[in-house]
């Protein structure tokens, strides 16, 4: 991993403080470069607790966020604009905090999914998503 200070300015990134690239290397794979921002200056967060940092955020791109690109299909989405992109992450976040709350009131969350979960609320016709957005006090 190499890094350098950078500005907002330079990286069109206006918290920017530091950019790193990172090379990954693993067994019976081509090795990967990629690039990572930060707001915190290098005598902040150094070379190794970066990567460390980095590392442990696989835990949560694993967790929640393969909610977004798997089922979801975050990913995949076309929008481009700002304005409704900034609604639809809005939205799947909400629909994944709704979820997460459904499984883990399951007796065996592991044989639930998101899937699972959107298939629930879209039958008869959304009846348990329009119940939901028009409830007083929603039940799931």
């Amino acid at each position: 991993m190499v890094s350098i200070e950078v500005d907002g300015e330079r990286t069109g990134h206006p918290f920017a403080r530091q950019a790193a690239r990172v090379r990954r290397e693993r067994v019976n794979r081509k090795p990967q470069s990629f690039c990572l921002l930060t707001s915190r200056p290098r005598r902040e967060l150094g070379a190794g607790q970066w990567l460390e940092k980095n590392i442990d955020h696989w835990g949560i791109e694993t967790g929640l966020h393969a909610r977004l690109d798997a089922s979801r299909h975050d990913d995949t989405c076309r929008l481009r604009n700002p304005r409704p992109l900034h609604l639809h992450a809005i939205f799947s976040r909400v629909a994944n905090s709704i979820c997460c709350h459904w499984l883990f009131a399951k007796k065996k969350p592991d044989n639930f999914t998101t899937s699972d979960f959107q298939s629930h609320m879209g039958e008869e016709h959304d009846r348990r998503n329009i119940a939901l957005v028009t409830a007083r006090k929603p039940k799931l």
